[in-house]
């Protein structure tokens, strides 16, 4: 398959992509190497719920940061996989949100901004997907 040249704004789309996701496996590593760091803030209740995740959920995690970040990366190489990345990464958020939301109801438990910022995540992660299909059709990516 053949791709065409991509606008400028691609780019920066593409950028965000990367930088954003960045700061999801950032975030994975500090609460992995310094817990301590990662729930500084946070009431008693909830670093205890942040530091007792089981391991299935930690991999979940894992996977859904990297998969989100990998994709971001693939965007700026104009690899069409980055659908499947971000495609991926959402699912794995989806299956993280009802462990936090449905099997353990924390909305009562984490700040109002967490739940937004949950929102945003889930979010930036099904548009960039979108984005990524997208520009398999425009044969931006290959």
């Amino acid at each position: 398959m053949e791709t065409t040249r991509v606008p400028g704004w691609y780019w920066i789309v593409a950028g965000v992509a990367a930088l954003f996701n960045v700061g999801g496996v950032a975030n994975y590593i500090l609460s992995k190497v310094d817990p301590e760091s990662a729930t500084a803030g946070m009431t008693a209740e909830q670093a205890t719920y942040f530091l007792s995740f089981p391991a299935w959920y930690t991999a979940v995690y894992a996977l859904a940061t990297h998969l989100a970040l990998a994709g971001g990366i693939l965007l700026l190489l104009r690899f069409r996989v980055a659908f499947h990345a971000f495609a991926a990464a959402a699912l794995l958020y989806a299956i993280s949100l009802i462990y936090h939301y449905v099997l353990n109801d924390v909305i009562l438990t984490l700040p109002a901004g967490m739940h937004v910022f949950s929102a945003v995540i889930g979010l930036q992660l099904v548009l960039f997907a979108v984005f990524a299909r997208w520009a398999t059709r425009r044969r931006w990516l290959r």
